[in-house]
């Protein structure tokens, strides 16, 4: 893959580790910690993000075979599920990549080859993948007529728990008890998320699935004391123009210099992962100054109205920064930090530090 150079990404290793630690005090006794680093490690590169947590965690997730199969074969050797519909043409990789699968419906145990591990995942209020707790017995069943299959694990999914408060939580909980009875103690069980972990007090069954928390924010609207984000983008000015007063700018003419001075072109666009949206809302920082962007985000330039002050090119230009980072953008949208991270193009290099 050609890497791009009109902008670059910074990863910090010490935050990611940090906000590890913040986890801790809201882990039961022996709960241990599956790191999801799936969609490349929500934008933060999941090679180097699984190479740091590592020494720390006990499992990684991903979504799909070929993300575990990268892990593979970047010396990540710890347990790793893939929480995808098993492909039909790529189930032989489990084995020679030795990765978990997922079986969410009955025809799957047909489909893996003999000494596959998997996971069972059940439906118990997502409304996704998984097997609907009624047929838990029935699954069980099955999981003994399959004995060329090993069976390690059972997980579900909590639908609400990105905020406080949520009855359905505790239901969903309920349900997966229950399920659980249905199958041998000694399995891996897992049915929290980042806000199931820190939001509620519910017991954690033998291990939690931490994604966006790691990476340095809450899953909703309420914080979780501790974290930072650990990601930052940094562009810089491609060219500084003089601009007169009412000039305008950009697709459809719509916005209007408000006085004479200088415009800054910066080399990213909505193609980098720089929502259009954003028109109109979206502030920079340079030299400390924050700065608005002028008229339409296009697809391989947005604009920044500098006022009097004039900055030579290649001058660097922070993107997303701690006082402007992906939940500041997500609110402008009315998304979540999810989208503005894995919307960040993968060609853009990641710098680890």
């Amino acid at each position: 893959m050609i890497q791009k150079t009109n902008s670059t990404v910074i990863v910090s290793r010490n935050l990611l580790l940090d906000n590890l630690r913040s986890f801790s005090r809201f882990l039961d006794p022996g709960t241990r910690i599956m790191a999801v680093v799936k969609s490349d490690g929500y934008g933060h590169g999941a090679v180097e993000v699984a190479q740091t947590l590592d020494p720390s965690v006990e499992a990684f997730a991903v979504n799909a075979i070929q993300e575990g199969i990268e892990l593979r074969e970047n010396d990540i050797a710890k347990p790793i599920l893939v929480f995808e519909v098993p492909q039909q043409r790529m189930v032989s990789q489990y084995r020679v990549h030795n990765l978990t699968a997922t079986i969410s419906a009955k025809e799957h145990f047909e489909w893996l080859p003999n000494g596959t591990s998997y996971h069972l995942n059940f439906d118990t209020g997502m409304g996704r993948l998984g097997f609907h707790p009624s047929q838990a017995e029935e699954v069980a069943d099955m999981v003994q007529q399959h004995r060329e299959l090993f069976c390690t694990g059972i997980y579900s999914h909590f639908a609400t728990a990105h905020e406080p408060g949520f009855s359905l939580v505790a239901r969903q909980h309920e349900t997966f008890r229950k399920i659980q009875s249905f199958f041998p103690d000694g399995l891996a069980a897992h049915i929290a998320n980042t806000g199931g972990t820190a939001f509620y007090d519910t017991r954690q069954c033998t291990m939690v699935r931490l994604g966006i928390g790691l990476y340095g924010y809450s899953p909703g609207s309420t914080g979780i004391r501790g974290l930072k984000p650990v990601l930052s983008w940094k562009s810089f000015l491609a060219q500084t123009k003089e601009i007169t007063s009412e000039a305008t700018v950009s697709y459809g003419a719509e916005w209007q210099a408000p006085s004479d001075g200088y415009l800054g072109i910066l080399p990213v666009g909505y193609e980098d992962g720089i929502k259009r949206n954003l028109s109109g809302r979206l502030k920079v920082r340079i030299a400390g100054k924050e700065y608005a962007v002028a008229g339409t985000i296009t697809m391989n330039y947005c604009m920044v109205f500098l006022g009097d002050d004039y900055y030579e090119p290649g001058t660097e230009v922070d993107l997303l920064y701690t006082e402007n980072n992906a939940y500041d953008w997500a609110q402008k949208l009315d998304t979540i930090p999810y989208e503005i991270l894995t919307s960040i193009d993968t060609r853009i290099p990641r710098e680890y530090v």
